[in-house]
């Protein structure tokens, strides 16, 4: 037998094989009920405040940043005293004039690092009373404008809703009554 008489000779046994078959049962597309189809999803949000630290703080406590804060008061004071820093309306320190020499960027750091410790304990407090931060801004910036001393550098509300203005504490110079929430101003000389 040939290669070409083998392909013959099974092409005839095929043709036979499937004459001899029955049809196939017919199959139902459709269905007597709809499909039930049962979906669970979860979703989580988490929201990032740009102000936020990279790495969460993860290392600082509450107890290290309180007593960071005590050891740079009378500092901070001082600079207070020569007006160099003001307390702006969100419950920081703000940096208005930068005196020369090796002291700016003293300074500069000083008022970094106790800007970074009140931040911290504004941030833990808002999370232990399920509260927003601006609102804890908001109570610090009123507490510290309450204790200023007369002729420091205080940030209060301006003329109109949402602005705010600089001035020196004193007898002319009540403290905020509400708090705002808008977008804070740049300081003025």
């Amino acid at each position: 037998m040939q290669w070409s008489d083998f392909n013959r000779l099974a092409l005839a046994l095929g043709t036979l094989g499937l004459g001899a078959c029955k049809q196939l049962p017919e199959i139902p597309i459709t269905t007597p009920k709809p499909l039930e189809v049962n979906l669970n999803m979860r979703l989580d949000v988490y929201q990032y405040r740009g102000d936020e630290p990279l790495d969460k703080e993860a290392t600082k406590g509450a107890g290290e940043a309180t007593e960071r804060m005590r050891n740079r008061m009378g500092e901070i004071q001082t600079l207070k005293n020569n007006q160099l820093v003001g307390e702006d309306h969100r419950g920081l320190l703000l940096v208005r004039e930068v005196p020369a020499g090796e002291w700016g960027p003293q300074m500069k750091k000083t008022v970094a690092d106790e800007n970074e410790d009140r931040m911290l304990l504004m941030r833990r407090k808002a999370k232990e009373t399920n509260r927003p931060l601006h609102e804890i801004e908001a109570e610090q910036w009123r507490l510290r404008t309450q204790q200023a001393g007369t002729g420091e550098w205080i940030e209060v509300p301006g003329a109109s809703p949402g602005s705010f203005q600089w001035k020196r504490a004193g007898a002319d110079t009540a403290p905020p009554a509400s708090p705002s929430t808008t977008t804070p101003t740049k300081p003025t000389s």
